[in-house]
């Protein structure tokens, strides 16, 4: 048997039991493999796992195996699907903030280990010369290693609401309330910054629109009293602005997904 054939078929050992004797040999292995697999994924979303309880998270952890393998040596990068698994899941109908916590806890997660994405902040001149230029000809958005979350729950105060440092507890917490978020890296910490609705909106229409004026046409529809100015300063003192005149680069990816 030639090597790649002999380690394709130990590697569909190891994931797709046969029930054959040969299967036998190796179920210790097959175990421990799914044990890695799950301490990962419990240690990506400890929040998720404390707010169903272990039974629960076990059963959303064998759900996210079915359908994503792990093709990175680098477990860190594994487990990006889970959010979408809970949002297909029964637990989107009695636990519907569920998911969204999963994708902020994601992006804490990849924040503390993806690679570096040595982000160009500009500076004011840079920035003043730009926003000089016709809107049309303009991109804007986050910088590479930031990523935002927005959700109709308060998931930002309910993952806060689990860190050691908590100001806020679980149960005053209002499950009518909008939250966002961006997550970045500052001074080598992952950090969790509130974004206001407005802002939040702009960031969603840059994401879905190939300009800047594109992006303010769209928010101002939904919100008209939007002040690009104010929003535009937040970011950039916030250091997470990116505007550019040319078409945005494709983003890092978050873990093994494309």
């Amino acid at each position: 048997m030639r090597l790649p054939d002999w380690e394709a078929h130990l590697i569909g050992t190891l994931t797709t039991p046969t029930g054959g004797d040969d299967s036998h040999g190796v179920a210790i292995y097959r175990n421990a493999r799914l044990v890695i697999l799950r301490n990962t994924l419990a240690g990506a979303y400890p929040v998720c796992r404390a707010l169903v309880g272990d039974d629960c998270f076990d059963a959303i952890v064998r759900d996210t195996l079915a359908v994503q393998g792990s093709t990175s040596a680098n477990l860190h990068r594994y487990g990006d699907a889970l959010p979408e698994v809970i949002a297909q899941s029964p637990l989107a109908g009695s636990v519907p903030y569920l998911a969204d916590v999963a994708r902020l806890e994601w992006h804490v997660h990849w924040a503390h280990y993806a690679p570096d994405a040595h982000a160009q902040v500009l500076d004011a001149a840079a920035l003043g010369t730009l926003l000089a230029q016709p809107a049309d000809t303009l991109r804007a958005g986050l910088v590479d290693g930031a990523w935002y979350v927005t959700s109709p729950w308060p998931v930002v105060s309910i993952w806060r609401a689990h860190q050691p440092d908590a100001a806020i507890a679980l149960s005053s917490i209002d499950l009518g309330t909008r939250e966002a978020a961006v997550v970045t890296v500052q001074d080598h910490r992952v950090v969790v910054l509130d974004l206001d609705p407005s802002t939040a909106a702009f960031l969603a229409a840059c994401d879905a629109t190939p300009s800047l004026e594109a992006a303010l046409t769209q928010t101002l529809t939904a919100q008209a009293d939007f002040d690009l100015t104010a929003c535009l300063a937040g970011l950039y003192r916030a250091g997470i602005l990116a505007l550019s005149a040319q078409p945005a680069s494709p983003r890092l990816p978050l873990g093994d997904t494309p």
